[in-house]
């Protein structure tokens, strides 16, 4: 996983980019990096981190009506922050 990542959630959590932003421009890097092998060379805390952002990065939605396994726009703030901070990488 890339740090590059890990800086797109940090932007998430401080404002600079919608929820809608970051699931779109996640998804898109994820799979640049994986393309490139790049999500095979970071260390195994970031890659741990990564792996956490890209399922919680799945399961939000701007749709009103969701399941309950589903995020809005701030569950998906507060998730992302205490993965981040998990991981002491805020």
């Amino acid at each position: 996983m890339s740090m590059n990542l890990i800086k797109l959630a940090r932007k998430l959590v401080t404002l600079q980019i919608s929820a809608d932003e970051f699931e779109t421009h996640f998804f898109n890097m994820w799979r640049n990096e994986g393309r490139t092998g790049q999500l095979t060379q970071d260390s195994k805390d970031i890659g741990e981190c990564a792996a956490e952002l890209f399922i919680l990065a799945d399961c939000y939605t701007s749709d009103p009506v969701r399941r309950e396994s589903e995020l809005d726009s701030n569950g998906l703030r507060k998730e992302v922050k205490a993965t981040l901070e998990k991981y002491h990488l805020l």
